[in-house]
């Protein structure tokens, strides 16, 4: 492992998710992130208009709200932070939360 990678915030996101699924039982993990090529406008746009597909196909989602800090015994939903988390103005994010079957938000830390 490199200390450097170690260090950044994205490789803590992919850790967490891979535990997570590990804790959940599964297999593998599909992180659009690092699984959609971004040099290739084409590959892009495949990738998008397929990714409905691959959300729907998926046993979970795991969505990661980076700007949502955990509130111990407080559901998410009834804090201000939740309601405004950026990921909901995110248009892609919608078909996150419509086309899986089980989709789990999970705070910042």
């Amino acid at each position: 492992m490199s200390p450097e990678r170690d260090k950044k915030k994205g490789f803590a996101k992919i850790l967490g998710c891979c535990r997570q699924a590990q804790m959940d039982s599964h297999e593998w993990v599909w992180i659009d992130t690092c699984c959609i090529g971004k040099t290739s406008s084409a590959e892009l746009s495949e990738a998008i208009n397929s990714m409905y597909a691959w959300y729907g196909d998926s046993e979970i989602c795991y969505a990661y709200l980076e700007d949502v800090p955990s509130q111990p015994h407080s559901p998410y939903y009834s804090s201000p932070e939740f309601s405004s988390a950026r990921w909901f103005t995110r248009g892609w994010c919608l078909q996150e939360l419509i086309a899986p079957r089980t989709l789990e938000l999970y705070a910042a830390d």
